[in-house]
């Protein structure tokens, strides 16, 4: 049975919705994001319903969201590629020094996120860079704030392991 009917589509939404925002939040999506692409990957089923049945649905959907976030990642180089070519000039005034340290600490940084388990980098980003409470991480996740409290604690134990201070 496709997935043209109002209901049929209501009723696949209602239960894939939030583990399509879970999928693209742990690969490194902040919320919004996320939330921009599920409603990317629900157009498209809507588009296609006459091609996509209701127990293929799930498969349609992720497969959706896979390809959105390979295409976002790959637009997000280029546009590094080109903020890096626009700020190499600003980037020279700087002082080579601190320059130096600032790309050792970002490569360092990177290799120990990279080490750490894909649970407490996740937990770790969405509070940091995501700028999360602990409350949000948790009703995000699913998961108790307890929970998002041990995840953080073995992460930034895992920073001092490694020594980097990240109080700099």
């Amino acid at each position: 049975m496709s997935v043209c009917t109002e209901s049929i589509f209501k009723e696949v939404y209602t239960q894939h919705q939030r583990a399509l925002q879970h999928f693209l939040q742990a690969r490194g999506l902040d919320i919004q994001s996320a939330a921009d692409q599920v409603q990317e990957c629900f157009i498209r089923l809507w588009k296609n319903c006459k091609d996509v049945t209701q127990d293929k649905s799930q498969s349609y959907l992720f497969t959706i969201a896979t390809r959105l976030h390979i295409d976002e990642y790959r637009k997000s180089k280029i546009r590094l590629k080109y903020k890096n070519q626009s700020n190499r000039e600003h980037q020279e005034k700087k002082d080579g020094q601190y320059i130096l340290e600032e790309a050792e600490f970002k490569s360092k940084l990177e290799n120990v996120m990279n080490t750490m388990s894909e649970k407490s980098r996740t937990v770790f980003m969405m509070n940091r860079f995501d700028k999360m409470t602990y409350k949000e991480i948790a009703q995000t996740l699913e998961i108790s704030v307890k929970a998002v409290e041990k995840r953080m604690s073995k992460a930034l134990k895992h920073f001092i392991d490694h020594k980097i201070d990240l109080k700099k």
